[in-house]
């Protein structure tokens, strides 16, 4: 649980080694209770394998999610739905639009970069006030979030240029 809390491959690490040997555990005990009640040796070998196996397999599965917190992935699927979710109560609120938005996660840490535009007609200290209201709320549904936001007005034909850049 507190490596989920946590996003911390380290703590699902240890808690997974932690895991194995209680499996290896499990295996050797009740290896040796079912070969002593039957007297069918091949088991214990048998048990051992699959206990070996799960092994492996949770090695590999902690190695590629070690490999992706290196790659700097996009944030999850879920974590966009949140973020969207907020984005778009200040679209349907505000008339905002957001574009060029760039995720990615490195180990626990989350970024969130975008263009944010706004009426031109805004003072700077309105947008400011806005970006500010949207960044915090932003790192309530996503905590630990770095987020970073450009502002630019929605009537400028400039401020669209980089929308392929969007997610």
């Amino acid at each position: 649980r507190a490596a989920r809390e946590y996003r911390s491959i380290t703590l699902e690490s240890d808690a997974r080694h932690l895991f194995t040997d209680v499996w290896t555990s499990i295996g050797l005990v009740g290896g040796l209770l079912i070969v002593a009640a039957t007297g069918w040796t091949r088991l214990d070998a048998l048990l051992a394998i699959a206990v070996g196996i799960h092994i492996v397999f949770t090695g590999i599965a902690l190695i590629k999610r070690s490999i992706s917190g290196l790659l700097d992935a996009a944030i999850s699927d879920k974590d966009i739905a949140a973020m969207t979710s907020v984005l778009d109560i200040y679209q349907k609120d505000q008339g905002v639009l957001t574009h060029a938005i760039r995720t990615r996660q490195a180990g626990r840490r989350r970024f969130v970069s975008m263009h944010v535009l706004v009426p031109g007609n805004w003072t700077v200290s309105r947008g400011h006030e806005l970006v500010e209201e949207l960044e915090a709320d932003i790192r309530e549904v996503l905590p630990g979030t770095s987020v970073f936001t450009h502002l630019e007005p929605i009537e400028e034909p400039e401020s669209w240029n980089d929308t392929g850049l969007d997610n």
